[in-house]
């Protein structure tokens, strides 16, 4: 029982407090999403209830960005090119990503 109680305490600690509020730098947006070049889905481009940091850096530059603002439920398109220096086929590219929230969690 003492080893169920800590999993449930640290998983506690990844989302701290679930808000009604637009998401904010810092703030962690829980997130579907799915890219697209030229209207087709690419590989490695789709994810289910992602945890992402705003203002982390972890993706690609200006995607982070258009999710400021957000609220749980909302969907956006998040338009993007990526960085000239990347995988191959989608180096330099325009993409879209269909990006519904899930949730929004205050730091």
């Amino acid at each position: 029982m003492k080893k169920i109680v800590s999993v449930f305490v640290l998983a506690s600690g990844l989302f701290l407090a679930a808000c009604d509020r637009s998401a904010e730098k810092g703030d962690t947006v829980v997130i579907d999403f799915s890219g697209f070049l030229n209207g087709k889905p690419f590989e490695g481009g789709t994810a289910k209830s992602f945890p992402l940091k705003l203002g982390s850096g972890t993706f690609v530059p200006g995607f982070e960005d258009q999710l400021v603002g957000v609220k749980k439920g909302e969907e956006r398109d998040v338009k993007i090119t990526f960085p000239k220096q990347y995988v191959p086929g989608l180096a330099g590219k325009d993409v879209i990503f269909k990006v519904t929230v899930v949730d929004v969690v205050k730091e």
